[in-house]
């Protein structure tokens, strides 16, 4: 669970707040996300609960040094920490104590180039998601077949149709956000992915603002 907008004060995190125990990064330790495997490492962490590195390996089809190297990070960076009550002498088990994470939105001129890393990291991560979730789109079960969703639309917002969109988009996220180990009667995991942006095209820019 990935969130890149402030939260202004007239929206404070309560207990309905999805992000309410996100890791908030710093510009330091903003470099142990910059890497695709990191991410997919502490969204197995954070979604699935405690681990050990053995355990990662297999999870995620990857060496044991990789696994190991990239979960040192993880935990130099504040982002995973030991579970010794869980562990033994031959194992190392290993938690996140975060539920996603929220980049402030200062890391965008106090380190661009690290939050886009992240962002890139992210959105591939995303991608590889929905590929997945195509590949199985007509062999779910029905009902479920018709009530997934894949859409783009383009529009012509100001600046304040957008962030108000963003702010009614997440208001209807978080009403429907609950956790995804609650056992609910004909329930299943449903992942949501959300962006909206300018457009990067250059021929989509007033003609005032070209270059």
């Amino acid at each position: 669970m990935t969130d890149s907008t402030p939260h202004p004060d007239p929206h404070p995190a309560g207990p309905t707040d999805p992000f309410t125990n996100a890791a908030v990064p710093d510009a330091r330790s903003l470099r142990g996300l910059a890497h695709p495997l990191r991410l997919r490492i502490l969204n197995l962490l954070q979604n699935r609960g405690p681990a050990t590195g053995k355990a990662v390996c297999e999870r995620l089809g990857i060496s044991s040094a990789s696994a190991s190297y990239h979960l040192r990070q993880l935990l130099a960076y504040g982002f995973i920490e030991e579970a010794p009550e869980l562990g033994s002498t031959k194992e190392r088990w290993w938690r996140a104590p975060h539920r996603g994470f929220r980049l402030p939105e200062e890391l965008d001129t106090e380190a661009p180039e690290l939050s886009t890393t992240v962002r890139m990291a992210v959105a591939s991560r995303w991608a590889e998601d929905l590929g997945t979730a195509v590949q199985m789109w007509s062999s779910q079960p029905e009902g479920w077949r018709e009530a997934q969703v894949m859409s783009e639309r383009r529009t012509r917002l100001t600046l304040d149709e957008l962030a108000a969109m963003r702010e009614e988009i997440r208001a209807v996220l978080d009403r429907y956000d609950r956790d995804a180990t609650e056992e609910v009667p004909g329930g299943r995991v449903v992942t949501t992915h959300f962006a909206a942006f300018p457009s990067p095209d250059p021929d989509d820019e007033p003609p005032g603002d070209r270059a």
